[in-house]
């Protein structure tokens, strides 16, 4: 029977542990720490050469998906055509029982456990292309002078309002209100830099065919394109739906049937940006208004009326990136008209 060596890696901020085993009931393993660093990679791979004479392409290194704190070890690991599964922390967690020790070379050890029992469900890590990681930067940055932008906004306003005569009130309302024009005009600028991005990448084309459709902005666009990959790492819609926390799923057990739900276990950002397309479209989309009046003459209440539009606007989506066709309201493919 061929052997495979299983590196479980648990990633922080400055660090990462490392366990090392070939079967998920091992009681002697070797173990590690190495900084989050590159140099600290280099002298993991040596590490991991010397524990086991199994050969490099039988290796498997596994880790939790932490975003920015992953990406540098990762993007190594796939440099040198070696196989990495980053899977995400929720999937790992429920799949490996109750816990009552908890500290990062614990984790390690329980995320090669996890990659020994579950090697079938592995999905090899492709690092991201470089455009795509540019508008991740773009939008996280952005997301930040927003959220500055609406705490200034916000708490001189109400201040203004409760506090009207005091000069020191409105010195500070005057000076915040200058600071919320500058970060304005930053946040303009970050958008012209993604908009600059895309054009001038591979990405443009999904990107135009995504904001053909009326109700879906920029930003959904975009969030979508980073998400999906591109659409590369998703199958099909309902996927996609499922991510965003807009596919319904049935509740049932025994003889109580609640019916159908959506999950909370959802990309909360995107399905909140998704909430406001449908809302628009519902307002400017000839055929999303139809299609809303449709549900709501069914008697359903307004949010999952809602929900439906969310899932037809990815489905829409999904439909014109793979057809490579702008979005034309009312859109009749030929077959049918000849049905």
């Amino acid at each position: 029977m061929k052997k495979f060596l299983f590196i479980g890696i648990d990633f922080s901020k400055s660090k990462f542990d490392v366990s090392v085993i070939e079967s998920a009931d091992q009681k002697s393993f070797s173990q590690a720490v190495f900084e989050n660093e590159e140099k600290g990679y280099s002298k993991f791979l040596k590490w991991v050469c010397k524990q086991s004479k199994i050969k490099r392409e039988d290796w498997l290194f596994c880790g939790e998906h932490t975003g920015l704190y992953s990406r540098g070890l990762s993007n190594f690991l796939a440099k040198k055509q070696l196989f990495v599964w980053l899977e995400n922390p929720l999937q790992i967690k429920q799949c490996s029982g109750i816990k009552r020790t908890k500290n990062d070379r614990f984790d390690s050890l329980v995320i090669a456990q996890y990659a020994c029992r579950y090697t079938d469900k592995a999905v090899a890590y492709k690092p991201a292309e470089n455009e795509i990681e540019d508008l991740q930067l773009l939008v996280s940055y952005r997301s930040r002078l927003v959220k500055s932008k609406v705490s200034l906004e916000v708490s001189a306003n109400e201040m203004r309002r409760v506090i009207k005569r005091k000069p020191t009130a409105k010195s500070i309302y005057d000076d915040s209100m200058r600071d919320v024009e500058r970060l304005k005009k930053r946040i303009t600028g970050i958008e012209k830099k993604m908009h600059e991005t895309i054009i001038n990448s591979s990405l443009k084309e999904n990107y135009l065919l995504i904001s053909s459709i009326k109700g879906v902005g920029m930003q959904t666009a975009v969030m979508l394109i980073i998400h999906t990959n591109n659409f590369a790492g998703f199958e099909n819609a309902r996927q996609i739906a499922s991510y965003c926390g807009c596919a319904p799923f049935p509740n049932q057990s025994g003889t109580i049937d609640k019916g159908n739900h959506v999950s909370r276990l959802a990309n909360k950002e995107l399905k909140v940006l998704l909430t406001q397309c449908a809302l628009s479209a519902m307002m400017h989309n000839k055929e999303i208004v139809a299609y809303a009046g449709r549900k709501t003459a069914e008697g359903k209440p307004k949010r999952v009326v809602i929900n439906n539009v969310r899932n037809k606007l990815i489905q829409i989506v999904c439909a014109i990136v793979k057809s490579k066709i702008p979005y034309q309201e009312n859109y009749l493919n030929q077959l049918a008209q000849c049905a």
